[in-house]
């Protein structure tokens, strides 16, 4: 009785395949992408099928504006990264997420690279989504004065990569400077966006990514060509240059850092990841717009890989939702379902989660779908050779998008199977679910 009730679910599931396959669905995509200039701006137009949310953050160094989608689903087929070049538009870089075609990719977020830091504003007029990029104001400034740079206390030795744990100075940081005997000098000042103080009787010098005590050893040398034998004291007052950005499934904003943070020191400071997070596949964008993928489990597991692992001033840390990795088990098991893919998922884990298979179940023939709609292969796994027999090769492990199906008779022509099959079941989980 049971097994004909499930063969009875199963009948109608594929009917409801079969008609999805011929229904129209709405769905969102980006249709165009395009720039318009004036003299005084530059607009970066978004238009889609539909109406959509969108939320942005901005990032300094470099500068960059982040737009994402919140409450939609935006589909895409524009490249991973496009070079613009118009105006103050270096390039935009497409993040999408793991599973679907080149045509059908959903866009995670949208990273604009700026060639400078600038005003803008965010309109929408119909289904486009415009950003308004202000041109800056050029002033016919006289050219700055000499400026004294920071000198490496091992000029003139091999360099080296800085190891000492500390903030690192930057732009729009407060710092507060003590001389020795010298209450004329000693004074608060302010780190300019060219990572530069001003500290008379030296006009200028650059600070830029020094710790407080490696700036104590560059102004006790610079002073020492008008004072003898300086001593001086620097502590960081104002905490501004070195922010991240968080965003997805954590507590999402700007973080300020205070000292040389590991990601998983980061994750755990801003209350680490919600219960949706994939934390398999966590996104580190570092400020020059290189990509890193960690999988946090694996970074917790292993603490000496973990503390190689940095964020800085510029960087963003994305999380990504669980429900981005899916994997469909269909067919001749007792529960058909959507499984989400935490760290590593295996055909026998997937029917296993299903509920296992029934009594109906042909598992020496059983189709791991895979590939981007329309172009699917199939892949045959003989399930009873891997539990009679051992054979751990047909325990292939699965990846997101993957349709695991448990036939009913055996399948002889693979082919003629994903022609038959395969394409409405794709067509209805990635359009229908």
């Amino acid at each position: 009785m049971k097994d004909a009730k499930n063969t009875t679910l199963v009948f109608i599931a594929l009917c409801l395949i079969l008609c999805a396959s011929c229904a129209s669905v709405k769905r969102v995509h980006l249709t165009t992408l395009s720039t318009k200039e004036t003299p005084t701006e530059t607009e970066l137009v978004l238009t889609t099928s539909g109406p959509v949310q969108v939320s942005n953050a901005k990032l300094d160094n470099p500068p960059c504006l982040i737009i994402s989608f919140p409450e939609n689903s935006v589909y895409s087929s524009e490249k991973e990264e496009l070079v613009f070049s118009k105006g103050p538009i270096k390039r935009i870089k497409n993040e999408y997420c793991p599973a679907g075609s080149k045509s059908q990719r959903r866009l995670n977020f949208m990273l604009v690279e700026l060639t400078q830091d600038m005003p803008y504003e965010i309109s929408q007029d119909g289904h486009s989504v415009i950003i308004r990029l202000e041109h800056p104001v050029e002033n016919a400034a006289p050219h700055p004065p000499e400026t004294e740079q920071a000198v490496s206390p091992s000029q003139g030795e091999e360099k080296k990569p800085l190891v000492e744990p500390g903030y690192l100075i930057g732009p729009e940081d407060i710092l507060n400077i003590e001389v020795w005997n010298h209450p004329d000098i000693s004074r608060e000042v302010a780190v300019n966006h060219d990572g530069e103080i001003s500290l008379p009787p030296i006009k200028k010098l650059g600070v830029m990514g020094l710790t407080a005590s490696q700036l104590e050893e560059v102004l006790t040398k610079a002073l020492a060509r008008y004072l003898i034998d300086p001593i001086v004291f620097v502590t960081v007052k104002e905490y501004s240059s070195q922010r991240v950005t968080a965003l997805g499934e954590i507590k999402t904003g700007m973080y300020t850092l205070r000292r040389r943070t590991t990601l998983v020191e980061f994750l755990g400071q801003i209350g680490g990841t919600t219960g949706n997070a994939d934390t398999y596949h966590i996104r580190l964008i570092k400020k020059d717009g290189s990509i890193f993928v960690y999988d946090l489990n694996d970074l917790l597991a292993n603490p000496q890989k973990s503390d190689g692992i940095f964020v800085s001033g510029g960087d963003t840390v994305y999380v990504p939702p669980l429900e981005f990795n899916k994997v469909y088990v269909l067919g001749e098991v007792k529960n058909p379902r959507i499984v989400l893919v935490k760290g590593k998922l295996t055909v026998l884990d997937a029917i296993t989660e299903a509920g296992g298979e029934t009594r109906d179940a042909v598992l020496r023939s059983v189709m791991v779908i895979r590939g981007e709609l329309g172009s699917q292969q199939g892949i045959r796994v003989n399930v009873k050779h891997l539990l009679r027999k051992g054979d751990i090769s047909q325990n292939i492990e699965l990846i997101p998008g993957d349709i695991v199906y448990v036939p009913k008779t055996f399948i002889v022509h693979i082919e003629r199977f994903l022609r038959d099959l395969a394409y409405p079941l794709t067509w209805y989980f990635w359009y229908v679910r």
